[in-house]
């Protein structure tokens, strides 16, 4: 472990197996007989070869009797995705088995917190076939990520093509069709080569995709009773002009102390109001506010420092699909929150989930109902599924479902 190589003819341990020259899918595992050839070395240069701890893979059968208990939570599959950017290109990505990276001890990700990444699904759908909802959405807030951060860009068709060969690599881990759960899948961009200070740059970067089966993000203790929030008076998520608006790693950190203390004291989640006048709602903890107000329309806070759910553009499609006028605005705490029938939190994970209750200081405001929303969430996974027509065109076919 840790041994090193100085001379230049000596292929280094854990050199990566490939199948045929220039092939797109190799294999970051060292296999007997199949070690790649050593890279160029100067006489002077050590190699050194690092092992995994143990890891103790997924298996289906492990789930057969857990579909519909999955929760949230990792789990080692069969590997995931990986490219590297180095020399101003992307290379061509490999498939690797290990759920570890080797990566640079001042990497730019480590030190100053270049990352940005996205939470996506994937469904067995009624007909057989695996799909992936909506892809170009969420490549697309990636790549304003990217320019936020002074990344490279992963261009829509390198994300997508990521993506679905995670998936297709993983496939037998997509949870049938009829239970509640999907696959989960997580894109990840960060600067893995080396940074001190903000200048220069660093020179290399790396894409990869994970993905995991998972019911939903929130228990099934809270079901339709809801969850309870709690308003952040200490605590700000995002500065009004800086990252809040795309989605960098870093920015979910602001919100680790307040949400277990909120936790601690009961409550299931924090909402967030701006950081300048604490007047105007922006965000729960991972989660975009949306409300159905008295008068029938759905409204969702803008701020520029909060990042645009992808499920939350999706719904105030199928909304304006019922009718309903949808409002994309900002909304003032305290003179429009008792106008709320419904209040829910939205994002990938957990799809939309009922709020119960709001909680600021010694006031509590509990919304009577969640018909409307309940209703937009069942068509919303109904689409999903393959149990009502997709006329938006948001899901994208990857490949067969895994069937016994």
């Amino acid at each position: 472990r840790g041994a090193a190589r100085s001379r230049p003819d000596a292929a280094p341990a854990g050199a990566a197996a490939t199948t045929a020259p220039g092939a797109p899918w190799s294999s970051d595992v060292e296999l007997p007989g199949l070690s790649a050839p050593p890279p160029t070395m100067m006489r002077d240069e050590e190699v050194y070869s690092y092992l995994t701890p143990g890891i103790r893979k997924t298996k289906v059968e492990d789930l057969e009797t857990q579909w519909d208990n999955l929760g949230f939570s990792i789990r080692p599959l069969n590997g995931y995705v990986k490219y590297t950017y180095q020399n101003q290109r992307w290379d061509m990505g490999a498939f690797v088995p290990a759920p570890y990276i080797l990566l640079h001890i001042n990497s730019g990700a480590l030190h100053y917190g270049v990352s940005v990444f996205e939470g996506m699904k994937a469904f067995s759908c009624k007909d057989g076939m695996i799909r992936l909802m909506n892809p170009t959405m969420n490549a697309s807030r990636m790549q304003e990520g990217a320019r936020k951060l002074r990344m490279p860009e992963v261009s829509t068709e390198m994300f997508v093509r990521g993506v679905s060969e995670a998936i297709m690599k993983n496939k037998e881990f997509v949870p049938p069709y009829g239970y509640n759960a999907s696959l989960y899948i997580r894109p990840l961009l960060f600067a893995s080569g080396q940074m001190l200070g903000l200048a220069p740059l660093a020179e290399e970067y790396t894409f990869m995709v994970t993905v995991l089966p998972a019911g939903g993000y929130f228990s099934k203790s809270s079901g339709e009773e809801g969850i309870d929030a709690l308003v952040m008076e200490a605590h700000d998520r995002a500065a009004p002009l800086g990252t809040g608006a795309v989605k960098a790693a870093g920015n979910y950190a602001a919100d680790l102390e307040p949400v277990h203390d909120s936790k601690a004291k009961g409550y299931g989640t924090t909402l967030y109001l701006d950081s300048k006048e604490r007047r105007y709602i922006e965000e729960f903890s991972v989660c975009n506010f949306v409300g159905i107000t008295k008068d029938g329309k759905f409204v969702t806070p803008y701020a520029e420092s909060i990042l645009a759910s992808t499920t939350n553009k999706m719904l105030q499609q199928l909304a304006k699909d019922e009718g309903i006028t949808v409002e994309v605005r900002p909304v003032d705490f305290d003179a429009e929150i008792d106008n709320f029938t419904e209040i829910g939190m939205v994002g990938t994970a957990a799809v939309v989930v009922r709020v119960a209750s709001i909680t600021r200081r010694d006031r509590v405001i509990r919304p009577p109902s969640f018909d409307t929303l309940g209703r937009l969430r069942s068509r919303f996974t109904a689409i999903q599924c393959g149990d009502l027509p997709d006329t938006h065109g948001w899901m994208v076919e990857v490949c067969p479902a895994v069937t016994k």
